[in-house]
């Protein structure tokens, strides 16, 4: 997956990319999000510089497909499943506890999604510092003090 966007400022070896949001988006199942947490179309990437960018260059970003679909999978289906399975055990469970059925399982639903959010956000963590799913500046596009509102930016 690629997008382009101008480098705003420069923090070690990442970048923070502003991007526009983009016709793609439309297809993807989290495009609220974006617009919903940067208030806007506009949105601002924390990125790895591997191109050796500097501020105002307009920047090629990317990311593997593999790790965009294992994030959205530990985002948002690893909490889904805990909930389920979750409720599921103590529906089953429950009763030999000496618990209504559906209050235990609302009580281990809610235990193990609590569970499984803390996990997801530990283990998010420690990928991030190894830079499994970290977005990548892959190329300069042009040098310069280019400016994303001002300019088309097209998804590749």
């Amino acid at each position: 997956m690629r997008e382009e966007g101008v480098v705003a400022a420069l923090t070690g070896e990442l970048a923070v990319v502003r991007t526009m949001q983009q016709d793609a988006c439309r297809h993807c199942g989290a495009r609220g999000a974006c617009t919903t947490l940067g208030g806007g179309k506009e949105r601002r990437v924390a990125a790895l510089n591997q191109a050796g960018a500097r501020v105002g260059d307009r920047v090629a970003l990317g990311i593997s497909r593999s790790s965009a679909l294992s994030a959205g999978f530990m985002a948002y289906m690893v909490p889904v499943l805990a909930l389920l399975i979750g409720a599921a055990l103590g529906k089953t469970w429950g009763p030999g506890w000496g618990f209504d059925p559906q209050n235990a399982a609302v009580v281990t639903g809610v235990a193990a999604l609590a569970a499984a959010w803390i996990a997801v956000r530990w283990l998010s963590d420690r990928l991030a510092r190894r830079g499994r799913f970290m977005v990548k500046v892959v190329a300069v596009v042009q040098r310069g003090e280019a400016d994303a509102l001002d300019q088309d930016i097209n998804c590749l």
